[in-house]
């Protein structure tokens, strides 16, 4: 039996088949250093310009046309500044409050390593904490997609280079309201002639199922999962003597 090279990934065995997970296990705080850097930079940012503005207010030399002039470049400037950073905290607070609301995102298999050639059903859940319930529906999408990764020598540096040899859009696929987590079950099929998970020190094969969930006033996000295909198993037969 030829078998396919070990890809690193978070799975476990449950009752209800193979559990992926994402590969980060402290989201959270990262986020929240992520969080406290971005408040500090604006911060330090608007206290340095302030005190600019302050000291080419008590210069007598500079004409007082040029001070103004000074003031409203730098005003608009800031104004840019505030408002990517003002994104960029709201991003970062929204995904802080959606992960406290939500247990991690999930895949569970039926079986797993999945085959080339074979079918199988991916379940994807997130569960909402402490019994809550999803007040609006939304809709789930997935992608299945195969990437090959190449490394080589350019010179004095080395360069990357992606492929993307397979990508299945799944079904658009609708959750009801008031429901205590968010579950879909995805059919997928792979194909016989893709290739089988890879992984060297200059070439990889990827396999990845991303899943964006759009549900209003709730959360838009997308979760990416590595999983493992193997390539075809052909059942032994008894030889005949």
């Amino acid at each position: 039996m030829i078998t396919a090279p070990r890809v690193k990934q978070n799975i476990k065995r449950v009752p209800e088949g193979y559990l992926v997970t994402v590969n980060d296990s402290d989201q959270n705080s990262k986020l929240i250093i992520n969080l406290a850097v971005q408040i500090a930079r604006t911060i330090f940012t608007l206290a340095i310009l302030s005190q600019l503005i302050s000291i080419l207010g008590r210069l007598q030399i500079i004409d007082l046309f040029v001070v103004r002039l000074f003031v409203v470049i730098i005003t608009i400037a800031l104004l840019g500044l505030l408002w990517g950073w003002s994104k960029s905290i709201y991003a970062s607070i929204d995904q802080i409050l959606v992960n406290l609301s939500f247990s991690a995102p999930e895949l569970i298999f039926t079986n797993y390593p999945v085959s080339l050639g074979e079918e199988t059903s991916i379940l994807f859940r997130r569960r909402l904490r402490s019994g809550k319930t999803i007040r609006e529906s939304g809709m789930v999408n997935a992608i299945v997609t195969c990437e090959e990764c190449v490394t080589y020598d350019s010179g004095d540096s080395s360069e990357s280079a992606t492929e993307n040899v397979f990508m299945q859009r799944l079904p658009e696929i609708l959750v009801p309201a008031y429901e205590s987590a968010i579950e879909v079950i995805f059919k997928v099929k792979i194909p016989v002639t893709s290739p089988a998970s890879f992984e060297a020190k200059n070439n990889q094969i990827k396999w990845t199922l991303e899943v964006a969930l759009d549900f209003p006033k709730l959360l838009k996000e997308t979760s990416k999962f590595n999983f493992q295909i193997q390539p075809q198993i052909f059942p032994q037969t008894a030889s005949i003597i």
